[in-house]
C-alpha cells in the first residue's frame, strides 16, 4: 500500500508577545485585586506560549498535551482577560500556514487584537500537530496504524471544530488557511489518511478481498471530496502542487484497489468475464495514478500484481473459460465501508487548571460592580430618606424653640440641650474645621476634572488622527472607525462627566448653607460663657408653667424624639454595614446560562437582603407623623400657658443656635461624604483614563501597522503606463520645422598638393598595401542644403580615415611658442598629420581636412 505519500498539514506562525504589562494594567483597572497576586500565572501563561506556538512543540503526544493545555487556558482566561479592542490590547500576529514567500515579499499574515483569533490559530496548530504525529507513525506494524488513524481522525475532528468557532465568532477568515474551503478541505484530506490506514491495516491483516474493495472505495471517495474542495477558486492557489497531485492520484489509486479486489472475487465466484473487465478497469485506473501522480505518487507496490493478475485472467478466460466480458458501465458498483470518522475534540482536558483560577470571570466581575452600585443606590436612598425626615423633625421642634423652651431657667443660664450641643460643635472643631474641609473639595473637584479633560483630549486626538488618515486613504483605510469602536468609552466618561457636575452642583448647595448659618455655628464653638453672653437675658418659667401637664408631655416627647433619632442611627448603620456576597450566584448563571442576567438576580438578592430593612426605615419614617402632631399640639397649649412670654430676642436667638447646630451635623456629614465620594472617584477615573490609554497606544500602533502595509502595497504595485494621447494631442506636440541652415560664403581653392610618396615595394604573394597615390586633393565644399546640429556654429571639419597619411601644403612653416596669438592652429601631430622629426621644425600651416573617401579596393 501507499503509506509513504501521507500528508503532514503545516502550522501556522506567530511571534513573541509581552502580556506582562496588559495583564497587570487590566487587572488593575477591573478587578479589586492588586495585579502582583498574578504575576506568577503571567509569567506561567506567556512561558507556555512560547513553547507551544512560537517554537515547535515535540511532535509526540507529550507537545500535544502541551499546545491542548494552552488552548484550554485561553479558553478558560477568555472570559477573565479578554483580549480585544478597548481591553487587554495585544495585537497577535501569525501567518498564513501555507503561504510560501516570494521575492517580495515573506509570509502572508495577519493581525488582530482578539483572543478568539488566537484560540482558532492554537486550535489550527492543534490538527497541524495531530497530522504530523499521524505521519510519523510505524505503518509496518498494528500499534502504528492504529495511533495513525486516530490522530488522523483526530485531527479531521479539531479542523471540523475550527470551522465552525472562525464562522462563529470571526466575521471572515483573517488568512485563506482559516476559510471554509481550507478547513473543510483538510477535514476531508485528514478522513481519507484515517480510512487509508484502516485500509493498509485491512490488507496486512489479509481479511476477506469483499471488505478491503467496500474500504478502498470509501477512501477513494473521500481522497475525491478532499481534491474537489482544494480546487475551489478562493483556495485552489495555496496548496503545494504535490499535494494536489497525491490527493487526484489516490483518488485513482483506491478505485484501483477496489476494482482489483473485486476482480479477484468475482474470479473466485467463477465469474471470469467479469474479472477481467474490472481488473483491466485497474489497470486503466493505475495508469492514471501514475499520471496524476505527476512522479510524486508512485504506486509501484501493486502495479506488477495488478497487471500480472489481469493478464492472467484475460489469458484464461480467452484459452480456457470464454465467458463473455460485460461493459464496465454494466457492472454494479462497489458499496463502501466507512471506518474513518472524526473524532471531537474535547475541551477542557480532565487534568487542566486553571492559572488564573482565583479571578473571576470579567463578565461576573462587572456583574458585582453593576450590583454594588445598586445596593450603593438603595443603601444611599433609604439612609437619605432618614436623614430626611429627622432634618424635618429638627426643622420644627427649632421652630418652637424645643426642647430648650421648656428647658431654660431664666437669668444667664443656657438650656442643659443647647450646652450639650456646643459642647458636641466645640469638640468637632466648630466652624474653622468645618470650613478648611469645606475648602479641601473644590481640590478634588479640580482634580477629577483634569483626569476626564486629558482623557477626552486622548480621545479626541485619536478620533482627529483616524478621520485624517480615512479621508486621506478613503478605502484602503480598512479598520473600524475610531467613532464607532470607542462609542462605549465616551459614554463611559460622559457618565462620569455628568456625576461630576451634579456632585459640583450640590457643593454649592452644601456651600450657600454654610454661609446662611456662619453665625450660629460659629457661636457655637465658642465657650458657653461667650455664649451666655451673646444670648439676650429673659425670666424664667414659673413654677405653675414648669410644673404642667403640657412640659410634662413635651418632655415625654423629645424623649420620643431622642429615641426615634437613635434607632434611624443603628438603622443607618445596619444599612452600610451589611455586606451582602452575591458572587456564587453570579457564577452559578455563568456556568448555567452561559450568561450573566445581572439585573433579574440583583434585585432579586437586594430584596432578600435589604427588604427587612427598608421595613424598619419605612416604620420609622410612618412613626413621625403623629409625633408631629403630638409635638405641635403640646407647643399650642405650652404657648397659652405662657400667654407668649417666650416670644422675644431671647427665645429667637435659642432658635437660632438649634438651627445652627442641626445645619451643622447636617453639613458635616455632607462635607465628609463629599470628600469621601470625590476620593473615590478618583481611582475610578483613573482606570478610565487607564484603560482608554491603552485603546489609543492600540490604535496608534495598528495605525503604524497598516501604514508599512500601505507603503509596501503602494511600492509594490506594477508600473502602470500611460495612456496614449488623442491623435490631435500628438499633431500638436510635433515640433516646428527647422529654418534651413545659413549658405556657407564659397572658400578659394586649395593650393597645389604635393605627390605622395611612393610606396615601398612588397613582398611576392603578399596584398598589395593601400595606395595613397590616385586621390587628388579636393578642395573643401561647403555644407549640404540640409539639417546639421551644429549649422549656427558652422559645421565641424570632416576626420580623416585612420591610418591615412595628409600631405600638408606647401609654405613657410612656424614653430609655435607657449606666448602663440588665439586662433593658431594647434600643434603639428594632431588631426592626422605625422609628427616631424626630432630637432626639426613642424610644417609651417594647416589646411583644413578632407572629408573622408575609400581606399580603392585591390582585387
Amino acid at each position: 500500500m501507499a503509506a509513504h505519500y501521507l500528508l503532514a498539514v503545516p502550522s501556522k506562525a506567530t511571534k513573541s508577545v509581552d502580556f506582562g504589562a496588559p495583564f497587570n494594567r487590566f487587572v488593575a483597572n477591573n478587578y479589586d485585586e492588586q495585579p502582583s497576586r498574578y504575576q506568577d500565572a503571567i509569567t506561567e501563561f506567556q512561558g507556555l506560549r512560547e513553547a507551544t506556538v512560537v517554537k515547535s512543540p515535540d511532535r509526540h503526544e507529550t507537545g500535544l498535551d502541551l499546545i491542548t493545555r494552552y488552548y484550554d487556558q485561553l479558553v478558560a482566561m477568555e472570559n477573565k482577560l479578554p483580549i480585544a479592542e478597548g481591553q487587554i490590547s495585544v495585537k497577535l500576529h501569525w501567518t498564513d500556514a501555507f503561504a510560501r514567500g516570494g521575492l517580495f515579499g515573506g509570509k502572508k499574515e495577519a493581525g488582530q487584537v482578539s483572543s478568539v483569533y488566537e484560540r482558532c490559530c492554537v486550535l489550527f496548530n492543534v490538527g497541524s500537530l495531530q497530522s504530523q504525529i499521524g505521519k510519523s507513525q510505524n505503518f509496518d506494524n498494528d500499534d502504528g496504524l492504529k495511533n495513525a488513524a486516530r490522530h488522523f481522525q483526530g485531527a479531521a475532528g479539531t479542523f471540523q471544530l475550527l470551522q465552525e468557532q472562525v464562522f462563529a465568532h470571526l466575521q471572515r477568515a483573517p488568512t485563506p488557511d482559516l476559510s471554509a474551503e481550507s478547513t473543510t478541505a483538510l477535514m476531508q484530506l485528514m478522513l481519507a489518511q484515517a480510512q487509508e490506514s484502516f485500509c493498509i491495516k485491512a490488507c496486512k491483516d489479509r481479511i476477506k478481498d469483499m471488505l478491503i474493495a467496500k474500504i478502498a472505495m470509501q477512501c477513494s471517495d473521500l481522497y475525491a471530496e478532499a481534491y474537489s474542495n482544494m480546487q475551489v477558486g478562493t483556495v485552489k492557489a495555496m496548496w503545494e502542487k504535490s499535494w494536489l497531485a497525491t490527493a487526484s492520484a489516490k483518488t485513482a489509486y483506491f478505485h484501483c484497489v477496489a476494482q482489483h479486489r473485486l476482480g479477484l472475487v468475482a474470479q473466485a465466484g467463477k465469474n471470469y468475464g467479469e474479472a477481467v473487465a474490472r481488473m483491466k478497469k485497474a489497470v486503466e485506473l493505475l495508469g492514471e495514478a501514475e499520471k496524476k501522480g505527476e512522479g510524486v505518487f508512485k504506486p509501484y507496490e501493486v502495479t506488477q500484481t495488478v497487471k500480472k493478475d489481469f493478464e492472467a485472467a484475460n489469458k484464461d478466460n480467452n484459452f480456457i473459460y470464454n465467458d463473455l466480458v460485460p461493459d464496465f458501465g454494466t457492472l454494479e458498483p462497489p458499496g463502501k465501508a466507512t471506518l474513518a470518522k472524526p473524532l471531537p475534540f474535547t475541551s477542557p482536558a480532565p487534568n487542566f487548571i486553571d492559572l488564573f483560577a482565583n479571578l473571576v470571570p470579567l463578565a461576573v466581575s462587572q456583574a458585582l460592580q453593576a450590583y454594588g452600585t445598586k445596593k450603593d443606590d438603595l443603601v444611599n436612598t433609604e439612609c437619605e430618606r432618614l436623614r430626611g425626615a429627622t432634618a424635618e423633625l429638627n426643622e420644627l421642634l427649632a421652630s418652637k424653640n424645643l426642647p430648650a423652651a421648656i428647658e431654660d431657667t431664666g437669668g444667664d443660664s443656657l438650656p442643659e440641650s443647647l450646652q450639650e450641643k456646643a459642647a458636641a460643635v466645640a469638640e468637632a472643631g466648630g466652624a474653622r474645621a468645618l470650613e478648611e474641609k469645606l475648602n479641601a473639595v473644590p481640590e478634588l473637584v479640580q482634580r477629577n476634572r483634569e483626569i476626564l479633560t486629558e482623557t477626552v483630549r486622548m480621545m479626541d486626538e485619536e478620533e482627529r488622527e483616524d478621520s485624517e488618515l480615512r479621508s486621506r486613504f478613503r478605502e484602503k483605510w480598512s479598520r473600524q472607525p475610531s467613532a464607532s469602536l470607542a462609542e462605549n468609552l465616551r459614554k463611559e466618561v460622559t457618565k462620569y462627566k455628568t456625576i461630576l457636575d451634579t456632585a459640583s452642583g450640590a457643593d454649592q448647595t452644601v456651600r450657600q448653607k454654610f454661609e446662611s448659618h456662619r453665625e450660629a455655628v460659629v457661636l457655637l464653638g465658642k465657650q458657653v460663657a461667650e455664649i451666655q453672653a451673646a444670648v439676650p437675658k429673659a425670666g424664667a418659667l414659673s413654677p405653675r408653667v414648669q410644673g404642667s401637664q403640657c412640659v410634662q408631655d413635651l418632655r415625654g416627647l423629645m424623649e420620643e424624639v431622642m429615641t426615634l433619632k437613635a434607632e434611624r442611627e443603628v438603622i443607618e448603620r445596619t444599612l452600610r454595614e451589611n455586606i451582602a456576597d452575591i458572587t456564587g450566584k453570579f457564577l452559578k448563571a455563568l456556568k448555567d446560562f452561559g450568561d450573566v442576567d445581572e439585573e433579574t438576580i440583583s434585585e432579586a438578592h437586594l430584596r432578600t437582603e435589604y427588604g427587612s430593612v427598608q421595613t424598619q426605615v419605612q416604620e420609622s419614617i410612618g412613626k413621625q407623623p403623629g409625633l408631629v402632631q403630638r409635638i405641635a399640639a403640646a407647643s399650642a397649649q405650652f404657648e397659652q400657658l405662657t400667654g407668649g412670654q417666650s416670644v422675644g430676642e431671647r427665645e429667637g436667638k435659642l432658635k437660632e443656635l438649634a438651627t445652627g447646630y442641626d445645619a451643622f451635623q447636617q453639613l458635616q456629614s455632607n462635607i465628609t461624604e463629599g470628600i469621601k465620594f470625590y476620593n473615590d472617584l478618583t481611582p475610578l477615573l483613573v482606570r478610565v483614563q487607564s484603560k482608554i490609554s491603552d485603546f489609543v497606544f492600540a490604535r496608534r500602533t495598528e495605525k503604524d501597522d497598516l501604514l508599512k502595509d500601505l507603503q509596501k502595497t503602494i511600492a509594490n504595485q506594477p508600473y502602470v503606463a500611460p495612456p496614449e494621447n488623442p491623435q490631435y494631442q500628438q499633431q500638436s506636440r510635433q515640433p516646428p520645422q527647422r529654418p534651413p541652415p545659413p549658405q556657407a560664403a564659397p572658400r578659394p581653392p586649395p593650393p597645389q598638393q604635393m605627390a605622395p610618396p611612393t610606396a615601398p615595394p612588397h613582398a611576392s604573394g603578399a596584398p598589395p598595401p593601400h595606395q595613397m597615390g590616385g586621390h587628388p586633393y579636393h578642395p573643401q565644399m561647403p555644407p549640404a542644403q540640409s539639417y546639421q546640429p551644429y549649422a549656427p556654429y558652422g559645421a565641424p571639419p570632416p576626420q580623416p580615415h585612420p591610418g591615412y597619411y595628409q600631405q600638408p601644403p606647401p609654405g613657410p612653416y612656424y614653430a609655435p611658442h607657449p606666448g602663440a596669438p588665439y586662433g593658431q592652429p594647434p600643434h603639428p601631430g594632431m588631426y592626422g598629420n605625422p609628427p616631424a622629426p626630432y630637432g626639426q621644425p613642424p610644417p609651417g600651416q594647416y589646411h583644413p581636412q578632407q572629408p573622408y573617401r575609400p581606399p580603392p579596393s585591390h582585387r
